[in-house]
């Protein structure tokens, strides 16, 4: 029998949350008793051995087969994978399913630097010399408003059709191996997003990624409130996705 004493966890739980957010005025009283609570559960005897329980080769070996059996699509695997402690020996991922195999050549195949798509897909987006000015909204409501008042829409239309929203792109590399595959279908997007696709001596290409689920700031957006809005590198999982 194992015997786990959690007093001293209820004991400190409030204490730790209002000394976070002291520290930290960006995270509210929710936040810090969530992320508190969860470190406090994690350094226990019990949080301690439910990791390892979860995290052990033998318990990843049987999620990727019931995954496996149920046909899960790869990004669903991957993210279980993410959730759990990872791949069985914490060993790179070796192989794709060929589908997404084929959806990295397409893309590949399609990337060029001559794309002056507005729809912000690039296959190779750092071979791009200018890229969409990230105030092209505004610059739109501005020259919608100006056409309404002088009947001149010329502006209007050169932002929509031509380049005029476009600037020059700061990351602008010819021979970038940045990779995307947000145009290629789910079962790829969700699975890369972004990845290196390096050229090799012999001729072939080497795909690297690493799975993580990036910040909202990072993306942009009000930071992450736990049990309240959504992980913004998740939304296509909504709320189940950010809660797991």
């Amino acid at each position: 029998m194992i015997d786990f004493d959690l007093s001293k966890v209820k004991k400190n739980l409030f204490a730790k949350a209002f000394a976070g957010r002291n520290k930290n005025e960006d995270n509210d009283l929710i936040t810090n008793l969530y992320e508190k609570g969860g470190e406090a559960f994690r350094d226990s005897g019990v949080g301690k051995f439910v990791k390892k329980a979860v995290t052990s080769d033998f318990t990843k070996t049987k999620r990727d087969q019931i995954l496996d059996k149920f046909g899960a699509p790869e990004h669903y695997k991957q993210f279980a994978q993410y959730l759990t402690g990872g791949t069985v020996g914490n060993k790179d991922i070796a192989t794709l399913p060929e589908n997404v195999k084929e959806d990295v050549v397409f893309e590949h195949l399609r990337g060029t630097d001559k794309d002056t798509s507005k729809s912000g897909f690039q296959s190779y987006p750092n071979r791009r010399e200018t890229i969409l000015s990230p105030k092209f909204n505004e610059m739109k409501e501005a020259a919608k408003k100006e056409a309404q008042l002088t009947g001149d829409d010329s502006s209007y239309q050169a932002l929509m059709f031509e380049d005029a929203g476009d600037i020059p792109n700061p990351r602008y590399n010819p021979k970038d191996t940045l990779l995307s595959t947000y145009a290629a279908p789910e079962r790829t997007s969700y699975t890369l997003g972004h990845a290196q696709f390096k050229p090799r001596d012999d001729g072939g290409y080497t795909l690297t990624d690493t799975y993580k689920v990036d910040s909202n700031e990072s993306m942009g957006a009000e930071p992450y409130k736990p049990l309240r809005n959504i992980k913004s590198d998740l939304q296509e999982g909504g709320q189940l996705a950010s809660r797991l």
